[in-house]
């Protein structure tokens, strides 16, 4: 007998891997939508947003990180799934769509490093976690040249 938690990360480990193995992994829809090294000032935030967007789209993975947003600020824990493999299934999931994330950010994360606190030293490789960062730190550049 399943419990909730364990037949929610069950659903969200089958819809991943059905849209994974249902795209034809195209590489010139990939390259046609590039995703952009945001700009130190931050002015193609949302352009880089949209790519990234694309990308996660396109790999099956957008339902993944906003079900975490609402369901699992850092992810489920190896124990709500049955098994290892499809922890780790789920596991390489996240971490294909947190590289996404991270992928052209890099700049952005060391310049927000004061909002990442913590992301250094113990990463869990959530990339809803990530992608909130981001964010914050992107309105907080708002807030402060306003």
């Amino acid at each position: 007998m399943y419990t909730a938690k364990e037949n929610r990360a069950k659903e969200m480990l089958a819809s991943a891997d059905a849209k994974m193995s249902s795209n034809d992994a195209t590489p010139e829809a990939i390259k046609l939508v590039p995703i952009p090294e945001p700009k130190e000032d931050l002015s193609n935030f949302d352009h880089w947003l949209h790519a990234v967007g694309f990308h996660l789209e396109f790999y099956g993975l957008d339902d993944l990180v906003s079900s975490m947003k609402s369901e699992y600020r850092e992810g489920p824990l190896p124990a709500h799934f049955k098994t290892a493999a499809d922890w780790h299934r789920w596991h390489r999931h996240c971490l294909h769509a947190y590289s996404i994330i991270y992928s052209q950010a890099t700049k952005v994360i060391e310049q927000g490093s004061m909002f990442l606190t913590g992301f250094n030293a113990q990463p869990n490789y959530c990339p809803h976690k990530l992608l909130m960062m981001i964010k914050k730190y992107k309105e907080s550049k708002i807030r402060f040249t306003a």
